[in-house]
C-alpha cells in the first residue's frame, strides 16, 4: 500500500514539475497599439511620456524600425499579414487599389494574425478602431462586415476622424457624434478586458486610434498642450537640392518662410497623442489588476512616418525617405528585457510571424517576413547584416488639384492646394522601390523610380543620416548592379524567397 502511494505522489510531483517546465510555453497575451502616420523622426514620442514608462522602460526600443510601404492601407494589410503589399495586390488606398475590396476580403482576411490565433491557439480576439481606409464602403458589404476572426470588432468606417464617426460594433452600424473616437476606444478595450474569464483564454487585442493623423483634432482638455513647441528643423527641414526625384525639385522648391501652418500642425499632431498615452496606461493599469500584465506582450507601433517641411515638402508621408518610412517600434513582455535600445532592423511585414513566433505557432509559409523572436528575447544584439525592402506606388487624380495651382492633369499629380503653396502630395512617377542595407558598420539605401528618367537616390545614411547628398552619381558599375539584381529579387519575390533574402 505504502509502495503504490509512494508511486502516485511521485507520479504527481513529476506531474507538477513538468508543467511547471511546460510554464515558458503558456500562450501569452498581446495589446497592439497601432497609431496613425505618428513619426519618429520628427519627436513623435515626446507626447507619450506614460508609454515610454510603461512600455519603453519595461521593454525595448527598436531604433531601426520601418514599414515596407508609407501609406496607411497598404502598410496596415503588410502589417495585418505579414506579406508585401506586391503580393496582397493592395497598392493605395482605394478600392481599386484592393484597400478592404471583395479581393482582400475573401483572400487575405482569413489569414490575418488574428484568424490563425483564434484558429489555431484558441486565442479570443479583439479589434477596435482605424483598419483599412476603405473599410466600410456600400460597394464591399458595409459595416455589416466583420472580418474573419474576430471575437470583437469595432471597426471604424473608412478613414480617421476624431468626432462624427460611424463604427461597426460586431457588424451594427452606430454613428457617434461627440464621443472623441480615442477615448471611446479605450472605453471599449477595458470593457472587452472586464469580460468574466477573459483571463482563462490567451486574448489578442488590437487598438487604432486615429492619433496622429489629420483632420489634427485634439480632445478639449489638450488643446492648449505644448505651447512653445514648433516643427522640428533639422538639416532636411527645407533643404531642396537638385539630386532628388522630380517631385520635391518640383515647384515651389522651398516653403515660405512664414512657417506657423507648419507649426500648427506638428502640435496638433501631438496633442491627440496625449490622448492615445491616457489609453496606454488605462489598458496596462488594466491588465495589472488582472495579473497579467506579466504574461502580455505589449506592443506600440505606427503605420508609416511622416514629414513637416523635410526636404520642401509640406506635411504627408508617401516619400521614401526616414522621416516618411522610419516608425516607432516598442514592445513589452514576457523574457524582454528592460530599457534596451534595440540595434536590429525589423519591418512591418516582421510584425505577423513575430506575435505567431512568440505565440508559439509556426508562421505560415507563405508569409514573406521572418520573426525577430530571437532579437527580441536575446538581452543584446548586433545590427548584424539584413536587406529591409520598401515599395510604393505614385498616384494622380486631376479632382485634388486646386484650379488655383499651376498644374495641368497632363502632370499626373494629386492633392495640390493652395493651403500647401501648391506643393503636390504624389505624382504617377513617384513610384519606387528601395532597399536598405543594413550592416554593422554600414547603412546604405538605394532607391529606383519606376520614371522616365529611371532615376536613382541612394545615400550613405551612416555619414549622411539626413539623406542629403546623393551619392549614386559617384557608385561604381559593379554595385549598382548588385543593388539593382537585390531590387528585382525583393519585387518579385513571395513567401521563403522574400525571407532568405
Amino acid at each position: 500500500m505504502q509502495c503504490v502511494f509512494l508511486i502516485h505522489k511521485f507520479v504527481f510531483l513529476l506531474f507538477v514539475l513538468l508543467k511547471c517546465a511546460r510554464g515558458d510555453r503558456v500562450p501569452p497575451n498581446f495589446v497592439y497599439i497601432l497609431t496613425d502616420d505618428q513619426d519618429l523622426m520628427l519627436n513623435g514620442l515626446i507626447a507619450m511620456k506614460k508609454s515610454l514608462n510603461l512600455i519603453g522602460d519595461r521593454g525595448k526600443f527598436f531604433v531601426h524600425s520601418f514599414v515596407n510601404t508609407p501609406l496607411c492601407c497598404p502598410s496596415r494589410s503588410t502589417i495585418l499579414t505579414g506579406k508585401f503589399p506586391h503580393n496582397l495586390g493592395v497598392f493605395n488606398n482605394s478600392l481599386a487599389g484592393n484597400c478592404s475590396s471583395e479581393y482582400w476580403q475573401k483572400h487575405h482576411e482569413p489569414h490575418s494574425i488574428a484568424a490563425i490565433l483564434k484558429n489555431r491557439a484558441n486565442y479570443t480576439t479583439f479589434y477596435a478602431g482605424k483598419y483599412l481606409n476603405q473599410y466600410g464602403s456600400k460597394y464591399v458589404g458595409g459595416t455589416a462586415h466583420v472580418p474573419k476572426g474576430y471575437d470583437w470588432w469595432i471597426g471604424l468606417k473608412g478613414n480617421s476622424k476624431y468626432y462624427n464617426y460611424t463604427l461597426s460594433i460586431n457588424g451594427t452600424n452606430m454613428p457617434i457624434k461627440n464621443l472623441y473616437l480615442t477615448d471611446l476606444l479605450a472605453n471599449y478595450s477595458l470593457a472587452f478586458l472586464n469580460q468574466k474569464n477573459i483571463e482563462n483564454n490567451p486574448f489578442f487585442m488590437m487598438v487604432a486610434p486615429p492619433a496622429s493623423h489629420s483632420p489634427f483634432i485634439p480632445p478639449k482638455r489638450y488643446i492648449h498642450r505644448f505651447p512653445g513647441v514648433g516643427v522640428v528643423t533639422n538639416p532636411s527641414f527645407n533643404y531642396t537640392p537638385a539630386h532628388k526625384h522630380w517631385i520635391v525639385k518640383m515647384a515651389p522648391k522651398r516653403l515660405p518662410t512664414n512657417i506657423s501652418v507648419l507649426n500648427q500642425v506638428h502640435r496638433r499632431r501631438l496633442q491627440t497623442l496625449l490622448a492615445v498615452d491616457d489609453m496606454v496606461e488605462r489598458i496596462v493599469l488594466q491588465l495589472k489588476k488582472m495579473k497579467v500584465f506579466h504574461k502580455t506582450y505589449f506592443i506600440i507601433n505606427s503605420d508609416n512616418g511622416f514629414h513637416i517641411g523635410q526636404f520642401g515638402q509640406p506635411w504627408d508621408k508617401r516619400q521614401p525617405y526616414e522621416a516618411d518610412t522610419r516608425v516607432p517600434l516598442l514592445i513589452s513582455g514576457p523574457g524582454v528585457g528592460k530599457k534596451i535600445l534595440e540595434p536590429y532592423p525589423v519591418s512591418a511585414v516582421d510584425m505577423a510571424p513575430t506575435i505567431l513566433d512568440l505565440a508559439g505557432i509556426r508562421p505560415p509559409h507563405h508569409m514573406d517576413g521572418k520573426s525577430f523572436k530571437k532579437q527580441l528575447l536575446n538581452k543584446r544584439n548586433r545590427i548584424g547584416f539584413r536587406f529591409v525592402f520598401m515599395e510604393y506606388w505614385g498616384e494622380s487624380n486631376d479632382k485634388t488639384v486646386e484650379k488655383s495651382c499651376p498644374w495641368t492633369y497632363d502632370d499626373n499629380l494629386m492633392e495640390c492646394s493652395v493651403s500647401q503653396w501648391c506643393k503636390c502630395q504624389d505624382s504617377r512617377n513617384n513610384t519606387y522601390t528601395c532597399v536598405m542595407d543594413f550592416r554593422e558598420e554600414l547603412r546604405f539605401k538605394y532607391c529606383k523610380f519606376d520614371d522616365n528618367e529611371r532615376f536613382v537616390e541612394a545615400y550613405n545614411l551612416s555619414l549622411d543620416p539626413y539623406e542629403l547628398r546623393n551619392v549614386f552619381p559617384k557608385m561604381n558599375s559593379k554595385l549598382i548592379r548588385y543593388y539593382n539584381n537585390i531590387l528585382k529579387k525583393f519585387k518579385k519575390c513571395s513567401g521563403k524567397m522574400c525571407r532568405t533574402l
